[in-house]
């Protein structure tokens, strides 16, 4: 009975790998996943046990910090984190799918934050835009920035850019070699989309070709370096490891392309060029098992937000530490 079922959990596995192999890409539709159970296959949903901690923002005092926001629902939900940097400054990267908006004012709310410096949409495909609706409508908003793509012919684009604009936000594009802070302390690099390549590069408004020009930021804090690399597939990754910002790249800390779906993005020069102590994955069901254990191969710590909920990184400039909301069952927190 008990081999029975080892097969039984094994062939689950397997057909969660081959799931995960054919993820696709993220678009104007909502795809579905498969969550993977790396240890006991038995459910594996623990308390949230750090919840407070994760939330605690008198404690962010004089320090960066980075919240990964766990988007509940049973399909894949998108991205959405929040850096607040040591000066108080707040800024919103991506909003997930339009149904997460909720969860993003919610966390907001939790944090006390009714106004946002910045608001920063990597690129224009429901899952990264659509709970700005939400978001726009619910708080305040000095700056809007975006790669110069309007997708107008989506619903969820439209829909976000609606209470934008009717509270005259100000909205800025932004390209390759630009930069910008966040506060006095936090320094921005734009390192993708190439410079002048938008709007016009985009000629179908394929998946492929919105996520591969997906705004791609390196964020520097004292010592400390951050790549945040949106859904960049494998092309534009080789690209830009062998572009002039090659140097660029090597980062501490780096959350993976595309949810780190392993069919598109995580190509093995990309990771070399990287080289990240910390990777975030930002996916609400985990489906990277194999690219987990190549990223530990190289030493990396890896965190996923389907497995530890929120996740919260800290720094002083010198050195980072990460907190999770929960424990990954089987897994070193």
């Amino acid at each position: 009975m008990v081999f029975n079922r080892w097969i039984a959990n094994a062939k689950l596995i397997c057909i969660a790998l081959a799931l995960s192999m054919l993820l696709p890409a993220c678009s104007d539709t909502q795809p579905q996943a498969t969550p993977v159970a790396l240890s006991d296959p038995s459910p594996n949903i623990v308390p949230a046990v750090r919840t407070e901690q994760i939330f605690d923002k008198a404690a962010d005092q004089d320090q960066l910090t980075i919240r990964y926001f766990y988007l509940a629902g049973d399909q894949l939900m998108g991205d959405s984190f929040l850096i607040v940097s040591p000066d108080g400054k707040t800024m919103l990267v991506d909003a997930g799918l339009p149904q997460a908006g909720p969860q993003v004012v919610d966390y907001l709310n939790k944090l006390g934050i009714d106004s946002l410096d910045i608001a920063l949409n990597t690129h224009p495909h429901i899952d990264h835009i659509g709970g700005f609706a939400t978001v726009a409508k619910e708080k305040q908003i000095q700056s809007f920035y975006m790669v110069n793509l309007p997708y107008t012919q989506s619903s969820a684009y439209n829909n976000a850019m609606g209470p934008l604009e009717a509270k005259k936000v100000p909205i800025k594009t932004l390209e390759e070699g630009e930069v910008f802070n966040l506060g006095e302390y936090v320094r921005f690099e734009v390192l993708s989309p190439p410079k002048d390549a938008l709007p016009g590069v985009v000629k179908t408004f394929s998946a492929q070709e919105i996520n591969d020009y997906s705004m791609v930021l390196r964020m520097t804090y004292g010592e400390r370096s951050y790549l945040f690399t949106a859904d960049i597939y494998k092309h534009r990754e080789i690209e830009l490891a062998n572009s002039p910002w090659k140097e660029k790249l090597k980062s501490d800390m780096m959350d993976i392309p595309h949810h780190g779906s392993e069919s598109t993005s995580s190509s093995e020069q990309f990771l070399q060029a990287v080289s990240p102590q910390i990777v975030i994955m930002s996916q609400n069901l985990f489906q990277s098992p194999n690219l987990l254990e190549r990223l530990e191969k190289k030493g990396a710590k890896v965190y996923s937000t389907g497995m530890h909920g929120n996740i919260m990184l800290r720094s002083d400039g010198k050195t980072m530490s990460v907190t999770t909301e929960k424990d990954w069952v089987g897994r070193k927190p």
